[in-house]
């Protein structure tokens, strides 16, 4: 497993790491794990050196599940969790801000059974939030007083991600960005990102499973993607793999992501994920051309805006 860091830490970040929605929610194709399949999973990622974990307080009971699995087993797990959404936006001012946010936090670190959380996360990227110099004050607060480590920011979009890489750089460590063979858009910040000091994880890596999935699998309101899951099985057909395996590859191999969040059914997807990046030849990567996969339509590559799915 190749290890990173983002410039502004000393955490040992593993290049793939592990989304874990599905620990605590119907996901997708992918339904709710039970405690022991999570410890199962969890068992798997320490056993091939993954350490980077990403959940979030609006994971179901995943925060719990983690927390329960780092008390007993012993880790190297650097959590990465997220903020709370907050639902009264009419009167964010410094007070309310601080209090919703370090509730957030407290009960994260109740949950995960931490002193610190190592990496904390904005999950509601909005224009009340990250346009409130308060929200930002009470960030760095948090940092002087050592409840966080580092401070990230989830995004979609790339005018929100310039704004804060502008206005708010000696605040984020690193974006969240959703990117994927289809899905290139952050391709274009990665210059401006790299000159402020600021790391990029991807998530999103088979778009909510639509990637990997058989055509006749693919919901109706998805058509238009079918062109281009043939082209991308053509292409993992000449290479002899499967088309996970080149998704995966695809980003594992990316010079600018630090790391790459991987949501998986089980302890073998996990491990079928690692192998895939393990027999793939990186040269190989220079012989394809990938821009014939490339997707414009934003309704294809943004899961919030799938009709009926």
């Amino acid at each position: 497993m190749l290890m990173n860091n983002f410039k502004k830490s000393n955490y040992e970040i593993s290049k793939f790491g592990l989304g874990t929605v599905q620990f605590g929610l119907d996901y997708g194709f992918t339904k709710r794990k039970s405690q022991e399949e999570v410890n199962s999973i969890l068992q798997t990622a320490v056993d091939n050196k993954i350490t980077l974990i990403d959940t979030a307080r609006e994971y179901g009971d995943s925060e719990d599940k983690i927390g329960n699995f780092m008390k007993n087993y012993k880790n190297n797990f650097v959590v990465a969790t997220k903020l709370r959404l907050i639902d009264d936006l009419s009167n964010l001012n410094y007070i309310s801000l601080k209090k919703n946010i370090y509730n957030s936090v407290e009960e994260s670190l109740g949950k995960l059974q931490l002193n610190k959380i190592p990496i904390l996360q904005l999950h509601q990227t909005i224009d009340e939030l990250y346009k409130n110099d308060d929200f930002w004050t009470v960030i760095n607060q948090l940092k002087e007083d050592k409840l966080i480590g580092l401070f990230g920011v989830s995004v979609y979009e790339l005018p929100e991600t310039k704004f804060i890489t502008r206005y708010h750089s000696d605040s984020v460590d690193f974006f969240q960005i959703p990117y994927n063979i289809f899905d290139r858009r952050f391709d274009d910040v990665q210059k401006e990102l790299d000159e402020n000091s600021i790391g990029l994880v991807s998530r999103s890596t088979f778009l909510k499973g639509i990637i990997p999935c058989s055509i006749d699998e693919t919901p109706e309101c998805l058509n238009d993607i079918k062109p281009f899951k043939v082209k991308l099985q053509d292409l993992a057909d000449e290479f002899e793999c499967s088309i996970a395996d080149l998704a995966s590859v695809f980003v594992y191999y990316n010079d600018y992501i630090n790391s790459t969040i991987l949501g998986v059914n089980s302890p073998e997807e996990l491990e079928n994920n690692i192998k895939s990046v393990d027999k793939f030849d990186e040269t190989l990567l220079n012989e394809i051309d990938f821009d014939d996969l490339r997707i414009n339509d934003d309704y294809l590559i943004d899961p919030r805006k799938w009709d009926n799915f």
